[in-house]
């Protein structure tokens, strides 16, 4: 175990260079000895944290007050021992475009492409090394397609099981607070000390349900297609899988750019009108057009989501988990914007699961020709999230290289 002190220098050595951290956090008093004590743990600078500044990946805010108190979720984590060492870039209020004034994270497989968005910075710092842990948030995939990109473990857990109060909002129907970490263990560690309940423990065999419309969708590019059914044929033998049509998920993703959109313009909506140039041109033209949407359409994309619902819960009628890929590539130079073609399909599987509530996790399941990290992405009932992260464990340790076969 690294001491305190060259947890923050290796921060500062690995981090700065992939433009991942905004700021190195001084130690704080000794922790307790609770479940998590020695935990190095960065945090996603959207979520408060006492005597530090949200900025939100934009420079105004970076400069503005600082927090008088601990969200919830860091007042927990301090509280269970860990120890919290920087704060993380992030794309500009999670919105979907970085900021023209601050540099993008970095991928740390390939600095000179993107960590991925909005928690780029927090996978970055994972996928580095500099820590096994950070805080992201997800509301469309914010977590689990910078773990796709930077090879790490990225868990988004049910909405509404750990708190999102003290961090700032972009579409509180759908938005997650979660983690990105160096292993499924440690998403479970956090888990089960974070919620005060076990970590499961089942050891029966696996049954998963392949999600092959996702598999053989044309938006999903041969190179990440082709390492993910590597890694089922890999699964193949140790566990049962079952061919599944997951199209209602589609569905459930086209409602969710309106859901985001109605929800986000109320909460920036007033800035936009007063002083436009607060933020980012790109993420400003975004939000522009999210003022289009009107309460009707809002209204009635929440009602398809509730029609979908059941549909969606009976696809995990007789399996463990829903089994896909996580993205349809891999990491592009930059992230692209939600409203640009690339960036219209960037959350196509990963953003179903913030419309259901439903805990989805993606793991590493292999590298392209070019050595680009690919994740998997499993998904299991609401309120399942402790069953779901113990399947991903049996999953990472089948897929892992150093595993006989």
């Amino acid at each position: 175990m690294h001491g305190r002190q060259d947890v923050r220098e290796r921060v500062e050595r690995l981090g700065r260079p992939l433009n991942a951290i905004v700021t190195v956090l001084p130690r704080g008093a000794l922790q307790g000895t609770g479940p998590l004590s020695g935990l190095s743990l960065a945090v996603k600078d959207m979520i408060d944290i006492a005597g530090q500044p949200r900025g939100n990946g934009n420079p105004e805010d970076m400069r503005g007050p600082a927090a008088e108190h601990d969200a919830p979720i860091v007042e927990r984590l301090r509280a269970l021992g860990a120890d919290l060492v920087a704060t993380t870039t992030l794309l500009e209020y999670a919105a979907g475009a970085q900021h023209p004034e601050l540099p993008e994270a970095r991928n740390p497989v390939a600095p000179q492409l993107t960590a991925g968005g909005s928690s780029g910075g927090s996978a970055a710092l994972v996928g580095s090394g500099a820590v096994p842990a950070a805080l992201g948030t997800d509301t469309g995939g914010s977590i689990r397609l910078p773990a796709h990109y930077c090879g790490v473990v990225g868990f988004k857990p049910s909405f509404g099981l750990l708190p999102v109060a003290g961090i700032q909002p972009l579409s509180p129907t759908l938005d997650h607070v979660g983690f990105l970490t160096s292993d499924v263990e440690t998403s479970r560690g956090l888990l089960s000390a974070l919620t005060g309940r076990p970590p499961s423990n089942r050891t029966d065999p696996l049954r998963l349900g392949v999600l092959t419309s996702q598999l053989n969708d044309p938006r999903l590019e041969p190179d990440v297609r082709e390492v993910v059914w590597a890694a089922v044929e890999r699964l193949l033998g140790s566990v049962e899988m079952v061919e599944l049509d997951g199209a209602e998920l589609d569905q459930l993703n086209a409602l969710l750019g309106i859901i985001v959109q109605y929800e986000s313009w109320q909460i920036h909506g007033e800035t936009m009108r007063v002083r436009p140039e607060h933020f980012g041109s790109t993420t400003a033209r975004m939000f522009r057009a999210a003022a289009e949407v009107t309460a009707g359409q809002y209204e009635q994309a929440l009602s398809e989501r509730a029609r979908l619902l059941p549909v969606t819960d009976a696809l995990l009628q007789g399996v463990d988990a829903l089994l896909g890929p996580a993205a349809p590539y891999v990491a592009p130079e930059i992230s692209p914007p939600g409203d640009t073609p690339q960036g219209a399909i960037e959350g196509i599987y990963s953003g179903p699961y913030n419309v259901t509530g439903q805990p989805a996790v993606v793991i590493p399941c292999g590298v392209t020709a070019e050595g680009l990290p690919v994740g998997l992405q499993l998904a299991a009932a609401s309120g399942a999230d402790a069953e779901l992260l113990t399947v991903a464990e049996q999953v990472e340790f089948l897929l892992s290289p150093t595993r006989a076969t």
